[in-house]
């Protein structure tokens, strides 16, 4: 799990720094923290509510259709991330999904 001034600076839009602190406490490419962010903001974005973007949307629909291989094929296509990252990622926002229902 991230740490929580991390999930903060997520919170209040600040991403760059969260990528920056992700990236110096865990180590790893850029890509891979540029996923662990992206995944946590989908996490909030799920629990505040704001409009989905068409991606996002996208991905949820493949999620809800039990194409979780597509959302990941998906997702390392826009983001230009490796396997793990974009899985990751993807777990992440399926998690969310899985709460809210």
């Amino acid at each position: 799990m991230t740490d929580v001034d991390i999930r903060e600076l997520v919170r209040h839009g600040a991403t760059i720094e969260a990528i920056r602190r992700h990236r110096a406490r865990h180590g790893g490419t850029l890509l891979a923290a540029r996923a662990a962010i992206e995944a946590l903001r989908w996490e909030f974005t799920q629990a505040s509510g704001p409009t989905l973007s068409a991606f996002e949307a996208e991905i949820d629909q493949l999620l809800r259709n039990n194409q979780k291989i597509a959302a990941i094929k998906r997702f390392r296509e826009v983001h230009g991330v490796g396997l793990k990252e974009a899985k990751d990622a993807v777990d992440a926002r399926a998690d969310a999904l899985a709460r809210r229902r």
